[in-house]
């Protein structure tokens, strides 16, 4: 277990898969290795957390061991630093109403809280890169690249030949993803919206960045560069919805997405005919470079996508010009959820993929649950972050914030932390789902999703990581500028 923990945190488990696969399965049929009433916490909670990560079923009240008769976890559990770091990160797989795990992140942050300053750097330097953000919700190639001088201090449990083959893989796969960053700003560079539409934002590498994040590994460079491309356009539509036309033009614009076609009657001005033709040649260019004569037609369940959220974003523009704020959260995130983008890219990240038919596009464009979960994680992190600049300026914004402050009456911080809380219950409901959707839909399929959701974490954590890329610098660089050291 431990190491396959390392060769998941050090980013090559890709290499493994169908070994680690095989282990876990084996373990997850053997009942008396679930339930050792005589193993320490450490293995416990490290056996959950693996086997639930590839979404096995493992019962909570493994943990109920731990607990004293007055149902509180026990506290000789306080000495066990290791065993507390494992429990904190394997209740991050919670699901709802597992109270037990609740009650298990509550015990071991405050236990680890105050003891990270006592204890020796190395184990302390785990213990705050835990707690920052557990593993669970960590964008998988940034935490390789992180955890790589973790393992290496490790010396009680480093495998030297593990610790290798990490740092030739991540020195590998950073050639390969600089060649894309340097693929993709060319053809940035060449469309020249920048110059053209000077009202939208120019984030190319945030862009690429973010899409790393779902896609690291070598076979789905194609698909990398699909989903860099698919963001791209609909950061563009997002400006042009919030920040450049009237209603009248937005409506007209919408028409034409509607269609995939203009008009002459239509009167666009040119910049939002520009805005309008790079969208559909861009989509064009995905489905010639990614898609055969057997799967062409997925192209089609992505424009579906982008018809949806057109007229969402004009549904958003109405609430603004009206100075509207909607009488409920729920009638906000009717509409916002499908203006957080994320319902397009989880279709876009399943494009061209193999074990992607018919039935799995139709699936995916019904925004399943899973999918509601991770649209909700985008749209009130993005939401939590925004709110206090928006206010900075003269436009009306109308936020989930702004919603729960009219529905609710909350103050401000009242607003963000009820926000942050349904955060958090939208994780627990996503590990619920990938659990129930373990044999009906391919692991590889589900993977992404959970990665886009990392995502969010990673960009909008502490601030907007995407219209203020100021915090994303180091994260970038650590990926795709700076060598690891041998």
């Amino acid at each position: 277990m431990e190491l396959i923990d390392a060769l998941q945190r050090l980013g090559v488990a890709y290499h493994f898969e169908e070994e680690i696969n095989e282990a876990l399965s084996l373990i997850s049929n053997t009942a008396p290795i679930l339930h050792n009433d005589n193993d320490h916490l450490h293995n416990i909670a490290l056996r959950f957390r693996l086997l639930r990560q590839h979404h096995y079923h493992v019962p909570s009240d493994v943990f109920n061991r731990f607990k004293d008769d007055d149902g509180n976890f026990k506290k000789e559990l306080c000495n066990d630093k290791k065993g507390l770091l494992s429990l904190y990160e394997a209740a991050y797989l919670c699901t709802p109403e597992e109270d037990v795990l609740d009650e298990a992140i509550d015990f071991t942050r405050s236990h680890l809280q105050s003891m990270v300053k006592d204890i020796e750097p190395r184990l302390a330097r785990k213990v705050a890169h835990t707690l920052e953000t557990p593993s669970r919700r960590r964008m998988k190639r940034l935490e390789a690249r992180l955890y790589i001088s973790i393992y290496e201090e490790d010396a009680e449990a480093r495998k030297d030949v593990v610790l290798e083959l990490a740092k030739l893989d991540f020195h590998t796969l950073q050639l390969l993803h600089r060649e894309e960053v340097k693929e993709i700003c060319i053809w940035w560079k060449d469309l020249g919206l920048t110059t053209m539409l000077t009202f939208m934002r120019d984030r190319i590498v945030e862009s690429y960045f973010w899409m790393l994040g779902v896609y690291f590994e070598p076979q789905y460079s194609k698909n990398r560069m699909l989903l860099v491309k698919v963001i791209t356009m609909l950061s563009l539509m997002d400006d042009i919805y919030d920040s450049y036309g009237t209603l009248a033009e937005l409506q007209l614009f919408t028409d034409a997405i509607q269609r995939w076609e203009l008009k002459q009657e239509d009167q666009l001005d040119e910049k939002l005919q520009l805005g309008f033709m790079t969208i559909y040649n861009t989509l064009k260019q995905v489905e010639d470079d990614i898609l055969n004569d057997w799967n062409r037609y997925h192209i089609d369940y992505l424009k579906r996508e982008f018809e949806k959220v057109a007229l969402a974003w004009l549904e958003e523009a109405k609430w603004r010009d009206e100075g509207c704020v909607p009488s409920s959260l729920a009638e906000h995130l009717h509409i916002s959820l499908k203006t957080s983008g994320y319902q397009v890219l989880a279709c876009a990240s399943l494009i061209g993929m193999e074990e992607v038919d018919k039935e799995v596009l139709e699936w995916v464009t019904s925004f399943p649950q899973i999918n509601k979960d991770i649209t909700t994680i985008s749209r009130l992190m993005d939401d939590a972050v925004d709110h206090t600049e928006s206010e900075a300026t003269s436009e009306p914004v109308v936020t989930t914030i702004s919603c729960c402050m009219k529905e609710y009456g909350d103050s401000l911080e009242e607003a963000k932390l009820r926000i942050l809380g349904m955060v958090e219950n939208a994780w627990k409901d996503m590990n619920r789902e990938c659990l129930h959707l373990k044999n009906i839909r391919s692991s590889n399929v589900l993977v992404r999703f959970v990665n886009l959701a990392c995502m969010m974490e990673t960009i909008y954590r502490n601030s907007d990581g995407y219209s203020e890329p100021a915090s994303l610098r180091k994260p970038i660089s650590l990926l795709l500028v700076e060598p690891v050291k041998f």
